[in-house]
């Protein structure tokens, strides 16, 4: 399922020209361009969130009600297809860069559910994404998503966003690894995971539910998070920073970790329960 949004332009102003629209992408990160027969298709692939969304330049206007529609406007058949099961930290980073483009290239927009053509205001469409949302998951379900506590997910969304910096601002020497959701359907059960190397210095991000500890010995233990900090509790530093609940497990701690692997071990569950691992961009805001 996906909200297209179309774009127009007031027809007193000069063509659209898209190869100005083209070089923009090329500037922007993770956009790559692809050309067919009947439409140009600019991809974003996002490797934190493991998703991708696209816009679109087309031979022909894929404006149902077209005519319909104010005169004073032309549709440049060019629009934006954005994914609904997402959580909205991803609606509003795809609806800020669209936001962009329409100021740059002096446009405006139009969805099946607007009266017609307007100028973009960020506002108005995240509460089109709001309400395509919620029609979607009544009509259709999850579709194997899985929901979080909206304030968590936004502050897990931007760790997983910023784990670059915080491996750049350690210089690689401490492991920051991505979280990723988890969830038992049978069980019922959900939340988000992280795996630590047992003996590895890293950094632990906010609001984790599962932790998946690794050993030297190809061993592997899931434990939650109350029992995991109830045994390595004591070798954690809270990073202060704008997130919350972040601890790190610095260098000469993690070298005394090995120690607890046998208190770990009581608390192991993993075969209590059959995980599937899920992308970030599955997790919908409960």
């Amino acid at each position: 399922m996906a909200i297209n949004i179309h774009f127009f332009r007031k027809n007193n102003l000069e063509k659209l020209d898209f190869n100005n629209v083209l070089d923009y992408f090329d500037t922007l990160p993770n956009f790559k361009t692809y050309y067919t027969n009947d439409m140009v298709e600019i991809l974003y692939s996002d490797t934190e969130f493991s998703f991708t969304y696209r816009y679109l330049i087309t031979k022909q206007s894929r404006v149902a009600k077209i005519y319909e529609l104010n005169p004073l406007y032309s549709n440049v058949n060019f629009l934006l297809e954005m994914p609904v099961l997402i959580p909205s930290f991803l609606a509003k980073e795809i609806l800020t860069v669209t936001q962009k483009i329409c100021k740059i290239f002096d446009l405006d927009i139009y969805a099946d559910t607007f009266d017609d053509v307007q100028p973009f205001n960020l506002v108005d469409v995240l509460v089109l994404y709001e309400q395509k949302l919620r029609e979607t998951i009544e009509e259709h379900g999850l579709q194997g998503k899985i929901r979080y506590d909206s304030e968590k997910l936004n502050i897990v969304c931007k760790y997983q966003r910023f784990v670059d910096s915080l491996r750049d601002h350690y210089n690689n020497t401490i492991d920051v690894n991505y979280v990723i959701p988890i969830a038992d359907d049978e069980a019922g059960i959900s939340g988000m995971s992280y795996t630590w190397n047992l003996g590895r210095p890293a950094v632990f991000p906010p609001y984790i539910d599962y932790i998946y500890v690794e050993d030297n010995e190809g061993d592997r233990l899931l434990l939650t998070r109350d029992d995991f900090y109830k045994v390595m509790n004591k070798y954690f530093t809270e990073i202060k920073t704008f997130l919350p609940d972040l601890f790190i497990i610095k260098e000469k701690s993690a070298r005394s970790s090995h120690r607890e692997l046998k208190k770990l071990r009581k608390f192991d569950i993993l075969n209590e329960y059959n995980m599937r691992s899920l992308r970030l961009s599955d997790v919908i805001e409960a």
